[in-house]
Parts: C-alpha cells; structure tokens; sequence
C-alpha cells in the first residue's frame, strides 16, 4: 500500500480539549468539501469569493512549506485541490511510517524523561474517505509492528463520510476498553452554511457521527462561527439533531480566520458569545503562535 499525504509534521495540538498536547499529525490528501466560504464577505455568496488558493503562481512552489496560508476559502485547500497535486507526498506505509518516527523526540511516542505522551493526529482534507480509511490502519499497525503503537489517536473529521464496518471493527478492538489509557478521539468539524458556504444537504450528517460516536465515545464537535446570529442558530440546530443522534460530544467553539491578522478581529466578541451561551471557547492557538504557518 502507498499513502497519499500533503504533509506530516510534529507541534502542540492548537484547537479545542487537547489544546498544547505535543503532537505527530498525518495530513491526508482529498477533501469532499471546499468550504470556500470561510473569511469571505458574504460566506453564502459564491459570486462575490475571493479565492487566492486558485490564483496564486505556483510555477516555483514545488514544496508545501513554501505556500503562504490562504486568509480566504479553505485554509488548507493545498490538500485538496488538483492544482496542488504535484505537491503530494506518496510513499509506502514504511517509508511514511520512518518520516513519522524521526519527527518524534527520541523516536518514541512516549517521552522518556517525562512520560509525556504525545498524541497521533490525522487529519486532511478529509482523512475519512473511503480509501484513506485502511490507511490509517496501516500506519497504526505498522507503529504496532515496531513496538511503538500510539496510546492516543485523533481523527480531525467534517463528520460526513460514513465510517466502514472494517474500521470500526479496528476501532473497537484496538482502542476500546484498555487498561493501558489508549483512547481513539473524534474531533469532529462539521461545517456551517452561513460560515464555510457549504449546503447542509452535504455538510451535515447526523447519522454519520451517531456512528461515529457509537465506535468510539470520546471527541468533540467543534464549529466555527462568525459571529453573526444565523450561524448560532446553525450551530443550536446541529447540535440537536447530532444529540438525537446519539452524540453528545461538548461543543467546541471557534472563530473564524486562517491568518492572526483576521482571527483577531471577532475573536474576544465571540468568545464571549460562546460561554455565555453555554458552550467552551478554544482560541486557534498554533495560529497566534506561528501564523498558522503549514507544518506547524
């Protein structure tokens, strides 16, 4: 098997319940989503976006880590637009799996002289594809193999591609009911109209993270907001219906900007927001420390 990724790197996670927790993040390639609505003036208007990732000169980019971080649509839509296809890293799991190690503080997942344990973190694009299912697996079982299995995994999902039943089986077998503290964690993003552009009809899928929640009940959903009163609303009405779905994740709470520079405008108005309505606030901390610069 080869794996298809745009970058792998080692930081403190940034968002939501683990914020500052040391580390290791897959970045799959693909996404079933644009989400081209983020940072623009009218998120629901595709007539009025502006869309730098379409426009930027490429000609000399021939590295992820050379690309600026893109203030409108996707913050990361180099790992699923085409136009970046040249940009892929594609390797055998082992190959991928060496990359990873030697990101890690004396090759391990468990830090030996504080015991600190650094969390496995694969996210995208959309890391719940089909095909990037077994992927996932693989690289586990191929940490398993080495002796050197991670205790803690994230999946960063929009919750909308339907988990197969040989995952979930993997799942459960391997991450469910350990007396050794392994956890598999959802951190689930489902993207709201009024704020990603995107069409409830394809970004919100109760059912998909019932089941999710079924496999696995540790995560968070977590939505980013602007500010305005109809993406509260959203996030009240999803909220609900992924409740009667059977999830009850807390909900996160996020603003909106890819850049510091736009993070910083709405930020304290809606953090504010949210704990007074009842849910937690998380800053997007890697964005305040590095800029949100790609392999950070």
């Amino acid at each position: 098997m080869t794996l298809k990724y745009s970058e792998t790197f080692y930081s403190a996670q940034g968002e939501g319940q683990y914020v500052g927790i040391p580390s290791l993040w897959m970045r799959f390639f693909l996404c079933n989503l644009q989400c081209n609505g983020f940072g623009q003036k009218e998120p629901t208007n595709p007539e009025t976006y502006e869309l730098p990732y379409e426009t930027i000169d490429i000609t000399n980019i021939d590295n992820v880590f050379d690309l600026p971080v893109f203030d409108k649509g996707c913050d990361s839509s180099y790992t699923w637009s085409k136009r970046y296809k040249h940009l892929i890293t594609d390797k055998t799991v082992e190959e991928a799996v060496d990359e990873l190690t030697a990101l890690l503080p004396h090759g391990n997942f468990i830090h030996p002289a504080t015991q600190q344990a650094t969390h496995m973190v694969f996210t995208g694009g959309e890391p719940m594809l089909k095909n990037t299912q077994p992927g996932m697996i693989s690289v586990i079982e191929e940490f398993k193999r080495r002796k050197n299995q991670p205790k803690n995994i994230t999946v960063e999902t929009n919750g909308t591609r339907p988990i197969t039943d040989e995952f979930a089986e993997y799942i459960q077998r391997e991450y469910s009911n350990w007396a050794d503290g392994r956890e598999w964690y959802w951190s689930l993003s489902p993207k709201l109209w009024s704020t990603a552009g995107e069409k409830n009809s394809k970004a919100i899928k109760p059912e998909v993270i019932g089941r999710y929640a079924e496999v696995s009940n540790k995560g968070q959903l977590k939505f980013v907001v602007n500010g305005t009163e109809e993406s509260w609303q959203e996030v009240e009405e999803h909220t609900k219906a992924f409740r009667d779905a059977g999830c009850n994740f807390p909900v996160w709470i996020m603003g909106v900007g890819g850049t510091f520079e736009g993070l910083v405008q709405t930020e304290a108005t809606i953090a504010d927001e949210a704990i007074q309505r009842g849910y937690n606030y998380t800053s997007r901390v890697h964005v305040h420390i590095y800029g949100n610069a790609i392999g950070k």
